[in-house]
């Protein structure tokens, strides 16, 4: 039956492909947005220096001198569900002494659903999808340390109210879950040397991200599922500037924090850190006009690893970037971020 084929896709799938965040609902919040991030590996915590900010790092979004929007279209696991689509679209907009405010939202689906009865009478469509608006504030509490918050509302459809309880009675409806959470970043610049072309600076970046109530999508029956409550370490190091070239490396550590102390006191802290994210990232620059990216991502439970690439041009106040995350994954699939920037 094509109505539960969906569910497993939405439900079990996103569980086997996210490890940790697997104990967690609305993995949806752990997928990596931007184009030029995901061609750096999405090792973008220490970075964030575009609108994407908002998502990665709100510690970020005190730098900005100038308003940013950010719009990004991704197929995403077409090789799972393939109308299923992800969109992002942020913006950062710099309030002189009074810090920063931004935002961005998310949407994903798998497309159209069509729904048969037992006798394979067809009986219903629709499309169910998850979405999550976010609002931050940052301000510069010195001039190389900024911090930001963020809060969020998040509302997951996965089928009709009258489905779930025609399917699946016991449960006394549902299929729909809104919840809210809350988000914090930090962002430390260190300068060796402004003058110095080589290895100018350092970047360390820290984030807490998706801290809220859980979700729960039936009225009877089970609980609240955890959101997937996420920790980012990342730093970025510029390793050479000049009038005509950029090129800087950036590494993140991801850990979904659901379950964190169970599987520290069963399994040890080398089973936590072998089963956190891994990102690394570089990105070459020339002349401000074209990039070029690549980078490499390990999650071992979740089974996806491998390189992640790039590029970008600058054309005036607009650019234009695109990212593949591809073959980080064990199937075949069709991933490309395509995204596209604004500054006013």
């Amino acid at each position: 039956m094509k109505f539960l084929k969906t569910l497993i896709i939405v439900i079990v799938f996103p569980a086997l492909l996210f490890s940790a965040a697997s104990d967690a609902a609305v993995v949806f919040l752990t997928i990596f947005p931007g184009a030029r991030a995901v061609g750096m590996g999405a090792a973008f915590t220490a970075v964030a220096d575009d609108a994407t900010a908002t998502f990665y790092n709100p510690g970020g979004i005190p730098f900005f001198e100038n308003t940013e929007v950010t719009l990004q279209h991704s197929n995403w696991l077409t090789g799972l569900w393939p109308d299923m689509y992800y969109e992002f679209f942020g913006f950062v907009k710099p309030m002189s002494d009074l810090g920063s405010v931004g935002g961005h939202i998310i949407y994903l689906t798998t497309g159209e659903t069509e729904v048969y009865d037992w006798d394979g009478t067809p009986i219903a469509r629709f499309v169910n999808f998850d979405f999550a608006v976010t609002l931050n504030y940052g301000y510069k509490i010195y001039e190389n340390l900024g911090v930001g918050i963020g809060a969020k509302f998040i509302y997951s459809f996965l089928a009709p109210d009258w489905l779930v309880k025609r399917f699946f009675p016991e449960s006394g409806g549902g299929g729909t879950g809104i919840t809210y959470a809350f988000d914090a970043g930090l962002l430390y610049k260190y300068k060796f040397s402004s003058e110095s072309k080589i290895l100018p600076g350092l970047n360390f970046g820290l984030s807490l991200l998706n801290f809220g109530p859980g979700i729960r999508y039936t009225r009877q029956g089970g609980g609240e599922d955890p959101l997937p409550r996420t920790l980012k370490i990342g730093i970025a190091l510029p390793l050479y500037r000049s009038e005509a070239v950029k090129f800087t490396f950036a590494s993140d550590i991801t850990k979904i924090l659901v379950n964190l102390k169970k599987d520290w006191d069963e399994q040890g802290f080398s089973y936590v850190w072998w089963e956190a994210w891994k990102h690394f990232g570089v990105e070459f620059t020339y002349y401000d006009f074209v990039s070029l990216r690549f980078g490499y991502f390990w999650d071992a439970e979740g089974y996806r690893k491998g390189p992640m690439f790039g590029g970008g041009v600058k054309l005036g106040k607009f650019t234009f970037d695109i990212g593949v995350d591809s073959p980080i994954y064990d199937f075949d699939t069709q991933n490309y971020r395509f995204s596209l920037g604004y500054v006013f």
